[in-house]
């Protein structure tokens, strides 16, 4: 044989089977960094607007927060004193400020600032050198022109959690503004969360000055800055490679913050992000030197019958580049040109194994993307919840109050009118008629003020679980025979003892009685049960075999006088007045419920010797 044939026959081999594998593979390698960066780079940027829709969330709430007590708490009139005992109740029930002042139109204190004792939480421990940024930084003239203010955000050297300070106005005088300090900790520990061990994420206001960094970062590299200043110019999702100032490249996303003119930043270090893509490079050069060793024995053994072979083998090739990982180059023989085939299909294999591995890693990775974003949704629904819950229950007590005493009035009279005039004329059945409905609507406004007594009520006592359950099911007992329901009853032994109430918590077991007689007016079975949980909480279930609630009832069955019962006298205020005793307790209610297979209603109260509170 020639040698310039074999050198020709060895180039055409290298160039067949050589040179196609490399090329696949740097295309392959380009095409799965590509794809990597996309969809990498997606799930950053879903994870980025994650947390900037936090920190929008947390920023807006505590100005709606600040709003609503500024509008309801008589600031206006109070003095120094009043103002510091007054604006001590808001800061408690906002775990999020770290404190609160009412100042004039100039920016003067009228009394001093309210820290919370307590500490601890999300709050911050506020200084002399934390109260002389707040100072400097809060809004005071954009408040008095707008009415409700941000300001910049700013850090203290003493802790590594930002925060901003508030500012809304009093009255339409714009006379006096309540301030407030906001502390951006919850912020902090879900950027840290984000960022894991070897991750990227931190939080940027408008002039791109970290708010909140992980693992205790305090600058940002020259990279990360040009990422800052891209997307906040923008306005809009940019996703780049950068560097951070110990030199490790990330796949990070910037997401700018909505209404507050902020960004947040999430990445992934580039070695995990494209890992699958270098993998493919490594195996790429493997087989290709692998390719390159079959040709040369071929080229040196075989100068005729090469050519079908090798055309077989730039078909596989091609397919392979389209993507057609099923398809083989067939194995004939057992010589040089049948090894390259076995190894040119053991390649097309491991590259279609180590795809279908990256597609499932995308897809579970796009699996917990999808249960985090389902997990908030569910919190912020609850968080709406009981807002608009409180606001119905102090609407309604103000009701109560506002119609009890003419009512009183009107039933007084009525009674009067009944006793003279004689109940068989038309005049007497009317008068009675009125009278009955008058007492309907003193039950009513009954218990549009229980919506509201548990508030007042304080802590309570610690009490045995069981009594108010026991109280309970003896009041309904009458009504259970005479509906014809069985009951079912367990009652745990040595309960743990919680911290409340007992006649709320009767009134509560009553309402969940009641509700489920009336899903069974052709009887069935009540079960009832009260058991502890770890013994750090109790745990009590009544259960019907009623009708069940449909789906798209279940969200509304606690807004007072939703019902969806037919019968006479009721208004849709027992599982509302239920609902907010439970709050009350600390604890929470759940409801589990299906057309046609009855409603199980479960309540968690926290043990007395808990110091948690369930959420």
């Amino acid at each position: 044989m020639p040698v310039r044939f074999v050198s020709r026959l060895m180039l055409v081999l290298a160039l067949v089977g050589v040179v196609p594998v490399l090329l696949l593979g740097g295309l392959s390698f380009h095409a799965n960094r590509d794809e990597l960066h996309r969809l990498v780079g997606g799930l950053q940027t879903q994870s980025a607007t994650e947390l900037a829709r936090s920190c929008r969330q947390l920023v807006l709430t505590g100005v709606d927060n600040l709003r609503l007590a500024a509008e309801y708490l008589p600031l206006e009139q109070l003095g120094p004193k009043e103002a510091s005992a007054v604006l001590s109740i808001p800061l408690r029930q906002l775990a999020a400020l770290n404190l609160l002042v009412l100042v004039d139109a100039q920016g003067h204190a009228i009394a001093p600032a309210v820290v919370s004792p307590e500490g601890g939480g999300n709050r911050q421990p506020v200084t002399d050198a934390s109260l002389d940024l707040f100072s400097r930084q809060a809004p005071v003239r954009d408040a008095l022109s707008t009415g409700a203010a941000i300001g910049l955000p700013y850090r203290t050297p003493e802790t590594s959690g930002g925060r901003v300070a508030l500012a809304v106005r009093v009255s339409g005088a714009a006379s006096r503004l309540l301030l407030a300090e906001l502390s951006l900790a919850e912020l902090g520990r879900q950027v840290e969360e984000l960022a894991g061990e070897d991750g990227l994420a931190f939080i940027v206001d408008a002039q791109g000055v970290p708010v909140a960094t992980a693992h205790g970062a305090g600058t940002l590299s020259e990279a990360q800055r040009a990422l800052v200043a891209e997307g906040l110019s923008q306005s809009s999702p940019v996703v780049r490679t950068v560097h951070d100032a110990n030199g490790a490249e990330f796949l990070a996303a910037f997401v700018p913050v909505p209404d507050l003119g902020w960004g947040a930043v999430v990445g992934r270090k580039a070695s995990a992000a494209f890992a699958p893509a270098e993998h493919v490079r490594r195996s790429t050069f493997f087989w290709a030197l692998m390719a390159l060793a079959a040709t040369g024995v071929l080229g040196f053994v075989l100068a005729r019958g090469v050519s079908q072979p090798v055309a077989r083998l730039s078909e596989g090739v091609a397919a392979l580049a389209e993507g057609r990982y099923g398809e083989r180059v067939p194995e004939e023989g057992r010589d040089e040109l049948g090894l390259l085939a076995r190894s040119f299909n053991h390649m097309a294999g491991e590259l279609q194994r180590r795809d279908a591995e990256l597609r499932r890693w995308s897809e579970e990775l796009q699996q917990r993307v999808d249960e985090r974003t389902r997990q908030l949704r569910e919190a912020q629904d609850q968080i709406a919840r009981t807002r608009r819950m409180a606001a119905l229950g102090s609407l309604s007590a103000g009701i109560a109050h506002e119609l009890n005493n003419p009512l009183t009035g009107i039933l007084g009279l009525l009674s009067l009118s009944c006793e003279e005039v004689p109940a068989s004329s038309p005049v007497g059945q009317s008068l009675t008629m009125a009278l009955e409905q008058a007492r309907r609507m003193a039950g009513i406004i009954r218990e549009l003020g229980q919506m509201a007594e548990q508030e007042r009520a304080g802590a309570g006592r610690p009490l045995d679980p069981a009594q108010p359950v026991r109280a309970a099911l003896h009041e309904v007992r009458e009504e259970l025979q005479s509906r014809g329901v069985t009951l079912s009853c367990e009652l745990g032994e040595q309960m743990p003892r919680v911290l409340g109430h007992a006649d709320q918590l009767q009134k509560v077991v009553t309402n969940l009685l009641q509700n489920a007689l009336t899903a069974m007016p052709s009887g069935g079975t009540l079960s009832v049960g009260l058991a502890a949980v770890e013994g750090d909480a109790v745990c009590l279930s009544v259960k019907d075999t009623g009708k069940g609630i449909p789906e798209t009832m279940r969200e509304r069955i606690f807004d007072p006088f939703f019902t969806t019962k037919d019968e006479p006298g009721r208004v849709g205020l027992g599982l509302s007045v239920a609902h907010r005793i439970v709050e009350a307790h600390h604890g929470r209610i759940r409801v589990e419920s299906d057309a046609g297979q009855g409603t199980t209603i479960t309540i968690i109260l926290p043990a007395a010797s808990a110091e948690a509170h369930l959420t």
